[in-house]
């Protein structure tokens, strides 16, 4: 299994560079390209959630320990006086960050169903979804950030795939096969469980047809946009 600076690098080597591109390509603002490298680096660490001890499930359940103690404040910011508020916020993230965290890995277990193509596309759905029902963003943005969302993800499941084997040795290890497996059949409850998100969180999505006909009504040439004009110009 790689380690977790090489998923946050190599989603990042890969994920950027196609940003660089959907942004010269799309004309897209610096704001949307960073935001996109953003969503590729968070899905190149997310299969790790389901590792307890991990930096990337630690500051997921802490990221949403934060968001939702600060909604639940606000939501009763004139119900309650200052001092209550604040502890409030304190006990919803701590029953956040510690016993959903226990519970969540209670029934889950490494590389187990969150080691898969589906839950890449899971994570890459619910990501779009967020980004029009939530962030606002318009259907073109939505999608590409869904894309790149599960295109970090494929990246960390592929890195795992790599590093099981020792190429060394030119040996196989007992993990090879157990990342980009398409479902946990082991674990099938889970699987028709991520399945079964997915289909629900579609239904929250952009248009995609509208997404297309922006990608159409925006893409400019890729050869001026992508090649520097000394090179072009001599092939």
């Amino acid at each position: 299994m790689a380690d977790f600076n090489t998923h946050v690098f190599g989603a990042a080597a890969v994920v950027s560079l196609g940003a660089t591109c959907c942004t010269k390509l799309l004309s897209l603002g610096m704001t949307d390209g960073l935001m996109l490298t953003v969503a590729g680096m968070v899905g190149g660490i997310l299969p790790d959630i389901d590792l307890k001890q991990s930096q990337p499930s630690r500051a997921l359940f802490s990221g949403l320990g934060t968001i939702a103690a600060l909604a639940w404040l606000f939501a009763n910011v004139d119900a309650f006086t200052g001092l209550e508020l604040w502890l409030g916020a304190i006990t919803v993230f701590l029953l956040v960050r510690f016993p959903l965290w226990w519970m969540f890995h209670s029934i889950t277990k490494h590389r187990g169903i969150l080691h898969s193509q589906i839950a890449a596309i899971m994570a890459g759905v619910l990501m779009s979804a967020a980004a029009w029902q939530l962030l606002e963003s318009n259907e073109l943005q939505s999608w590409l950030l869904g894309i790149f969302m599960t295109l970090g993800y494929l990246i960390h499941l592929i890195l795992d795939e790599l590093y099981s084997v020792d190429f060394t040795g030119v040996r196989v290890r007992r993990s090879f096969g157990s990342a980009m497996k398409p479902l946990d059949m082991q674990q099938l409850p889970a699987s028709c469980l991520v399945i079964f998100i997915t289909l629900v969180a579609w239904f929250w999505t952009a248009p995609y047809d509208t997404a297309w006909q922006q990608w159409q009504a925006l893409y400019t040439d890729w050869r001026p946009a992508l090649i520097p004009h000394w090179i072009w110009n001599n092939l």
